[in-house]
């Protein structure tokens, strides 16, 4: 995160409520500090305001902090307020009964995915994500949707911000073959993660529109690669365009293609607006 010059302490936050969300044990002050660089005097205050707010709460005997129990109060308001969860949550729910698997949603938050809906399905399948989990966009078949459709000048500050981090043997960690993928997956319309994230299991994704055509979100099929066979990609792939089409359709999207999107001169800011 840059520090906007409108409000650090705003911003300071923000920035400590992320890099604790973002530590499974939770974190020090000085934890903290460091994981923003800025110094544990000013941000003193500030996690003791976050602490009083109930966003955070701090430990006695371990002097760590963890995300509070409003936050959780926050995060179902979000979930009652978007449109976009509400009509996962319709399009999920019969599809994960149909198929047993998991389905998942996800938006685009930098050279991350953030998880921000789960379907469990009948089957039993070891994801690695839960809602606000985040993982490295390329190594998903979620990021590889969100990615594939981004502007080019940012998908290439994107990936000039370091290496691509490999999950699994499998992972894409070459910018020039990751942007083979993402180009094959924009021109067929979703994208296939075969044991990327996890070596023993595929996901299938699409991508969900607003209603100006612009890729917001993507949601996926999760499914053990055990239960994979030809007949069973096909059928899976067909499902998840469905379902992110059906989505689409719920938040808006009358179906006008990019190239029209492009001659309609939406500007590129506008094709990243998480819902």
């Amino acid at each position: 995160m840059t520090m906007p010059v409108q409000s650090p302490a705003v911003w300071r936050a923000v920035a400590s409520l992320d890099a604790v969300a973002r530590a499974s044990d939770g974190l020090t002050l000085s934890e903290v500090a460091r994981a923003i660089g800025e110094p544990k005097s000013t941000l003193h205050a500030v996690l003791a305001t976050l602490v009083e707010a109930g966003l955070l709460i701090r430990e006695e005997t371990s002097k760590r902090y963890r995300l509070g129990p409003h936050i959780l109060a926050l995060a179902g308001a979000y979930a009652r307020q978007s449109d976009l969860i509400r009509a996962f949550t319709e399009v999920a729910r019969p599809l994960a009964r149909e198929l047993g698997e998991t389905i998942q949603l996800a938006i685009l938050q930098g050279r991350e995915v953030l998880y921000i809906g789960k379907q469990e399905g009948t089957q039993w399948v070891r994801l690695a994500s839960e809602v606000g989990t985040r993982l490295p966009a390329h190594a998903t078949s979620l990021g590889k949707c969100l990615l594939a459709w981004l502007p080019e000048n940012e998908l290439g500050c994107l990936l000039a911000e370091g290496p691509l981090v490999a999950l699994t043997p499998r992972t894409i960690t070459d910018p020039d073959a990751l942007r083979a993928e993402l180009a094959q997956v924009r021109a067929q319309g979703f994208a296939i993660d075969r044991g990327e994230t996890l070596p023993d299991v595929w996901c299938f994704g699409a991508p969900v529109r607003d209603a100006h055509g612009v890729v917001v979100a993507a949601l996926s099929i999760s499914v053990p690669v055990t239960r994979i066979g030809v007949e069973r990609v096909e059928e899976l792939v067909r499902a998840a365009r469905a379902a992110a089409d059906e989505l689409s359709r719920q938040l808006g999207f009358s179906g006008v293609d990019d190239r029209v999107i492009d001659r309609m001169g939406i500007p590129s800011s506008r094709r990243r607006v998480a819902p």
